[in-house]
């Protein structure tokens, strides 16, 4: 499990040595929210208009953060109208990879290979950790939301 540091993919865990060997996960950096109109979300922070098809979702079967989005998305009916890719489970020295796998459904947005290149889609200059769930919007070409709380 690495990083990006400034757009550059680093093979590095977690320290927990400041954390007494606990892990903490920080904050998730992309706090955006998909609203009817597109107005800003209950943070005030940007918006992005509700429409079908406009939003694509990355997930791990293996993240639990990951899979609630899944139910959510079963649940409220959203199936047809956001799109799904799967990474496979196994989390090797590039971090999510979308490596042929059980389950796994690749990237047709950008056909990456590996979660990180994402993320610098969305932001080359991007520091820090790569995790799911994500949430794209292919109108505007950037990470929504990487907060699976605020994407349900």
């Amino acid at each position: 499990m690495g990083l990006l540091v400034d757009g550059q993919w680093q093979d590095r865990w977690y320290d927990t040595s400041s954390t007494g060997g606990k892990f903490v996960r920080k904050e998730a950096q992309f706090r955006n929210w998909v609203t009817p109109d597109g107005a800003p979300g209950p943070t005030g922070e940007g918006g992005f208009e509700a429409a079908a098809g406009r939003y694509h979702l990355y997930v791990s079967y293996a993240c639990p953060w990951a899979h609630r989005t899944l139910i959510f998305r079963r649940l409220k009916g959203l199936e047809d109208m956001i799109g799904v890719s799967v990474v496979n489970h196994f989390m090797g020295d590039q971090g999510w990879t979308f490596h042929e796998g059980d389950g796994v459904i690749p990237d047709p947005i950008h056909d990456v290979e590996f979660l990180h290149e994402l993320y610098t889609a969305a932001d080359p200059k991007f520091s820090g950790r790569v995790t799911v769930p994500v949430l794209w919007d292919r109108k505007t070409g950037t990470i929504v939301s990487n907060e699976s709380s605020e994407i349900i």
